[in-house]
């Protein structure tokens, strides 16, 4: 059994990466290796592992890796890319690569994101000994063709299986309940498409479907008076409880973001037994089955669903036998240690 030691900037509710880390080594652990965190902050506990507030420091981090035997370092996020290269004599170091957004998405730091982005391909790329990414989109857009690829599970939500035909108002008595879940901080309001979810939602409006429209996410208030201001059901900050249960009442989620490296609240509805709907950017083709080229597309196929609630129920039915049957953290683990560790086994 190996030792191995995850990197993060942060382990955080209402963060993916975080979820991935702390689903990896609930996974890696229960078959045997042993796993510790290092990170800039952390609100989570995970049991067997432990976190430490630790922040880019190359001769910090061996100390620590040495302490815990590790084998192997993997950085999952800037800033700890960077030292890498630094640790290579010592440790097997690798990327996991989450992706970036393009800079062109932001204005206040659009710069520092093209220095970190190129610095990644120039200094820490070619200098570890490999990199994981968490989609082919994430290969092609990073460059990284020699990547290997370990997609995200989707059963770290509780699985309450498909929906009765008790959830889905086959009557038509109550409005369609059509929501997304994204961060609503500004700085990242281009990419997570804000401004087309209500676009999208307007034009549903406009064709006179009866629908509740809904927000969940993490940010402030003012984050969200978009939304609020036009109808929307806002819910800020929620805990895991309330994210699971909103999820399950949604009869479509929506993602309208413009990037994602994978994007792991589409798995997360699929995995709730929801209808979801993308658009065909990033790594949407990869993750869910329904995914569309505009706007106007997809108010067609919302319309179809909203007239027809047994279809809406067999596609949501097929969401959820498409998730389920392609991602698992037990699967992700096990295919990161084959990955890493296969070569070394065989010597």
């Amino acid at each position: 059994m190996k030792s191995i030691m995850f990197l993060t900037h942060m382990m955080s509710m209402g963060f993916g990466v975080s979820v991935v880390v702390h689903e990896l080594c609930k996974a890696l652990t229960a078959i045997g290796h042993s796993v510790c965190v290092g990170t800039l902050q952390s609100d989570y506990k995970i049991n067997n592992v432990q976190t430490y507030i630790v922040g880019p420091d190359s001769e910090k981090i061996r100390n620590i890796a040495v302490y815990n035997n590790v084998d192997v370092i993997i950085a999952h996020t800037s800033p700890y890319f960077e030292i890498l290269p630094a640790l290579k004599n010592w440790f097997e170091c690798w990327v996991w690569e989450h992706g970036d957004p393009s800079p062109d998405f932001f204005t206040d730091d659009k710069e520092d994101r093209k220095n970190i982005i190129q610095n990644k391909q120039l200094n820490v790329y070619p200098n570890i000994n490999g990199i994981i990414t968490i989609s082919k989109f994430v290969s092609h857009d990073t460059g990284c063709i020699k990547s290997e690829i370990v997609y995200n599970g989707c059963d770290h939500m509780e699985d309450f299986g498909k929906k009765s035909e008790n959830e889905i108002d086959l009557s038509f008595k109550n409005p369609l309940k059509i929501g997304t879940l994204m961060r609503l901080g500004q700085g990242e309001a281009l990419y997570k498409g804000n401004e087309l979810f209500l676009k999208l939602c307007g034009k549903l409006k406009t064709v006179g479907i009866n629908a509740e429209f809904c927000i969940m996410g993490r940010g402030e208030r003012q984050d969200a008076l978009a939304f609020s201001d036009n109808g929307f059901t806002v819910h800020l900050n929620a805990s895991d409880e309330e994210r699971a249960k909103y999820l399950r009442e949604l009869d479509i989620f929506i993602s309208p973001s413009l990037w994602e490296g994978f994007n792991l609240p589409i798995a997360e509805a699929m995995r709730s037994g929801t209808l979801t709907a993308v658009f065909d950017v990033g790594a949407h083709p990869e993750v869910c089955p329904f995914i569309f080229s505009g706007v106007d597309e997809m108010v067609t196929f919302i319309l179809f669903q909203n007239q027809n609630r047994e279809l809406l129920r067999q596609n949501s039915e097929r969401c959820y036998d498409y998730v389920n049957r392609k991602f698992s953290w037990e699967q992700a683990a096990a295919n990161m240690v084959m990955i890493i560790f296969d070569d070394e086994d065989d010597e």
